[in-house]
Formats: structure tokens, sequence, C-alpha cells
């Protein structure tokens, strides 16, 4: 009997859109996993004479589906890498032997030639090993509650199932993950004190729906739409949570905000791990702060990242 326990997650970035890579390059632990492949299947719709309906036939094949991990230091650049498309040159930063360094990333234009890296996933389910090629990442959510890790949940969409026959040994990352006491809010490069949950959710609305005649069985390579970028945060109900109410959402004002998590956990001495997401324009679509019971009053801040002066978020 095979148990979930058993399963094995191994990525690698593709150097061409769907076409398989030699052997994966990552293992990583999973939660939970849903990826399998969508066959369309549509009959006729016509009478048949009969009793029952007539036979169908497949009209189009996709893969698609989710992962849920959490946020190791080591891991997090391949996803960052795959939900916006760009890696900055690595810098050096401290004072050692060159091994701590910072990876920085930003989301890909919208030129026809900008496209979003794929990879390919092999799922061994034990009984059976599965590798969905030309997998691009959808949406990503981060999110952050008091005594958790930095959770992080993955939508998926590729291109096709096949079966997987290489077998590579990889060994997980082993270094702790971040956690919802690492992290720090800043608006406008103030901290916002007292923050009870953190939850930041990247969508990249890439179009899967797309099947032309030179695609055959399949779509076309997904591409970005608009870009939604939310963040939700929960802080205790005091002075400052309501001077940030009156002073963005009862206004229309425009405010950076910065989500930063850094370790206990260091890659050399006095250089922590660290995780900064940075969203220069925002503004914020809710603010609420009801009274439902005697519990400690909590207030809710949704916010929305904009364009601002053609600037990008």
């Amino acid at each position: 009997m095979v148990t979930g326990n058993s399963l094995i997650v191994q990525v690698a970035n593709e150097t061409q859109y769907a076409v398989p890579v030699s052997a994966m390059t990552r293992q990583i632990k999973v939660a939970s996993e849903s990826l399998k492949p969508i066959y369309n299947k549509i009959d006729e719709g016509l009478l048949t004479g009969g009793k029952a309906t007539g036979k169908v036939e497949t009209m189009s094949v996709k893969a698609e589906g989710s992962i849920s991990t959490i946020a190791r230091p080591d891991d997090l650049g391949f996803w960052l890498l795959h939900l916006l498309g760009v890696e900055e040159d690595v810098v050096d930063v401290g004072d050692e032997d060159g091994t701590a360094k910072k990876h920085t990333f930003h989301a890909i234009g919208t030129q026809e030639t900008d496209h979003l890296p794929s990879f390919t996933a092999m799922l061994n389910r034990i009984i059976e090993k599965f590798a969905y090629t030309g997998c691009k990442a959808n949406t990503i959510s981060f999110s952050a509650v008091q005594e958790d890790y930095l959770k992080i949940d993955i939508t998926i969409v590729g291109k096709d199932e096949i079966e997987w026959t290489v077998s590579t040994t990889l060994v997980p990352s082993s270094l702790r993950a971040f956690k919802f006491r690492h992290g720090k809010v800043y608006l406008n490069g103030a901290e916002i004190a007292d923050v009870t949950s953190i939850k930041f959710d990247y969508n990249n609305n890439l179009d899967t729906t797309v099947q032309t005649t030179s695609t055959g069985l399949y779509f076309k390579e997904p591409e970005c739409g608009a870009r939604d970028i939310t963040t939700e945060l929960e802080v205790l109900y005091a002075s400052p949570a309501e001077a940030t109410r009156k002073n963005y959402y009862k206004t229309d004002d425009v405010f950076a905000l910065v989500l930063a998590f850094t370790s206990d956990e260091v890659v050399e001495d006095g250089v922590p791990y660290s995780l900064t997401i940075t969203i220069p324009h925002n503004q914020m679509s809710d603010a609420t702060a009801n009274v439902s019971g005697s519990e400690t009053l909590k207030q809710t801040m949704n916010m929305k990242a904009v364009e601002d002066g053609g600037t990008n978020s």
C-alpha cells in the first residue's frame, strides 16, 4: 500500500518551453500536490437513435494543479524566478569567502519577446513516475500566521503529462524555513506594529486557453496578462492602525510596502538568510476593524499594487 509520505517531487528549468529536461536538478518537500492532465472530451452533440449519448473524443490536452510547501531560503529562488521571470546579476554580500549572495528578481515586461521561464516537474507517486512539461507558475501565495512557518502555495499550468523513466538522486534542502516570527512589515519605510498575520498573493493571469491550427491537440505557450498583486494584513487595532486607516483607506494615496523575513539561521557570520518583498506602489482597498465579540480587536488591511506614473510595481 502506497502512502502520501512516499511522494518525491523534483523540478528542473527547461531551456525550451515544454521540451523535457534530461535530468531533474532540485528536490522539493511538499505538503500536498494536485498536478494532473486535463483531457477535454467532447461528444458530437447529435442524436444517436439509441438509449445513450454518442462517444466522446479528446479535443485538447493540458496540465494543471498546485503544490503547497514552506519557504526554505535555497528553494525560494526557484519559485521567485518562475513567478517573476527575471533574475538580476547576483551580488556578493558579507565579508568572508563570497558564500553570502544577494539574489534580486523582478517581473518580466510586456513585449512580444517577454516570456516567463518554464520548468518540468517530476512526481514519483511510487506506482509510476510522471513528468509535467511546460510548467509555469500562474499564482503564488505567501502566508504566515502566528506559531507557524511561512507557507507557499503555487498554482501551476503545464502542457502535458508524460511517463518519466529517468532516476535522479537528489537531496532536499536541509535549511530551516522562514517563520512568522521572522517577519516584519513596513509602510513607506515605517514598521507596522503588531501584525498578527500576513498574506501576499501574486497572480500572473496566464492565458491558457489559446488553441490554434498550429498547436494541434495542445495550447499556445501561456503568456502573462495584467498582474494582480495583493497583500492582506491583520493587525491589533490601536491608534497607529487607525491612523493608517485614515491616511490611506480614507484617501487614495499611494504608498510603498515591504514584507521582510530575516531568519535566525546564517549564511556566514553576520549575514542571516533573508527574504524581502518590495511593492513600491500600493493603494488600500479596505481597513476594517469591527467588533464581533469580547476577544482582542483586530483590523484587517487589504492592499493592491498599482501602476503609478508608468513605473512598474
